[in-house]
């Protein structure tokens, strides 16, 4: 996704390093056409600039900096993360360059870098968001590890009510287990680039387990990305597999297809009949592409199959105040 362009931020620091002397001066001087570039929105013009100074005089952690927020605006975040790079590496690293970058580095999925420029910021500054991350990245292979930083992230309050839930899991002994039980609670809190990452190691263990490629589906597409070769690896895997056959439903709604997420449910249902949650869910999609009478006696078996749980009855009533379409009032 391309990334809006801050020119006037960065007029200002070229400004700044032209006061202070950090470009040389020529005739024109190389700092002014930088300024001139950038104030025109000529950014390729403006890198142009910056490469050809760091060419005579040496990168600094200013022109690297610049150079990475030029590529960022341009979309470009693997180049970005390349010069931000550069930069921390020239002096004693800034903390918001480091934190940019360490972001950088997670939504590339450059998980080793990530891991070094998140312990330079909690070293720096014992920041709650790098140890929440660095809890996030150690779940999968060291729960003693994360749940050191996960304690220590708790002190944000931004960050109790997923660290409460992810605590007790780093004790879990089974790898595959605690990553699992770990991406369905980040999923539930909707960290889906972490409940991603979190799949994808559970995904990649042996035996492969079919629910961790659906889930690694569900994560991607909750960030706009391309979940479906992970989705149908899970089918192939385990076509008559409830719980995939939900995902896959869920999947679809997020694309826009309608009806392959209404036969994917049904295909839920019809494997896991005493499941609630997948008759409520059945019962949803069938309300939306407009099959009031359906959704009525899905969300209707939601209720009964939870014995009058009360999340249930909630979708029940709602389903009641919003429908102008006569129902049939089956019972399940």
């Amino acid at each position: 996704m391309k990334r809006p362009f801050h020119f006037q931020t960065l007029i200002k620091r070229v400004f700044l390093l032209c006061l202070t002397g950090c470009l040389l001066a020529s005739t024109p001087p190389p700092s002014t056409r930088l300024v001139d570039n950038l104030a025109a929105k000529r950014p390729m013009q403006a890198l142009y600039q910056i490469e050809s100074q760091a060419s005579q005089s040496g990168w600094t952690t200013e022109l690297a900096t610049t150079a990475g927020d030029i590529w960022e605006g341009l979309g470009d975040l693997s180049r970005a993360a390349a010069y931000w790079e550069v930069a921390v590496r020239i002096q004693s690293p800034d903390f918001a360059v480091v934190r940019h970058l360490a972001q950088a580095n997670l939504e590339l999925g450059h998980w080793s870098q990530a891991v070094i420029n998140l312990s330079r910021l909690v070293d720096m500054t014992d920041d709650n968001w790098a140890h929440f991350q660095l809890g996030v990245l150690q779940s999968v292979y060291d729960g003693p590890s994360a749940l050191g930083h996960f304690e220590l992230a708790a002190r944000d309050p931004q960050f109790q009510a997923v660290t409460n839930q992810l605590l007790p899991l780093m004790t879990e002994p089974s790898d595959i287990a605690r990553a699992m039980r770990t991406g369905i609670v980040l999923a539930g809190e909707t960290y889906w680039p972490a409940a991603e990452y979190v799949f994808q190691y559970a995904a990649a263990l042996t035996p492969i387990l079919p629910e961790a490629l659906a889930y690694t589906a569900l994560a991607r597409d909750q960030q706009g990305k391309d979940g479906h070769s992970q989705i149908e690896q899970a089918i192939t895997l385990a076509p008559d597999n409830a719980q995939v056959r939900y995902l896959q439903g869920l999947h679809f709604q997020l694309v826009g297809d309608g009806i392959a997420s209404l036969s994917a449910l049904q295909q839920a249902v019809k494997l896991a009949p005493l499941n609630p949650a997948f008759a409520a869910e059945l019962a949803t999609t069938y309300n939306r592409v407009g099959d009031a009478a359906n959704a009525e006696y899905w969300f209707k078996a939601a209720v009964t199959l939870s014995n009058n749980d009360v999340r249930f009855q909630t979708l029940l009533d709602a389903f009641y105040s919003q429908t102008s379409t006569p129902v049939t009032g089956l019972t399940p």
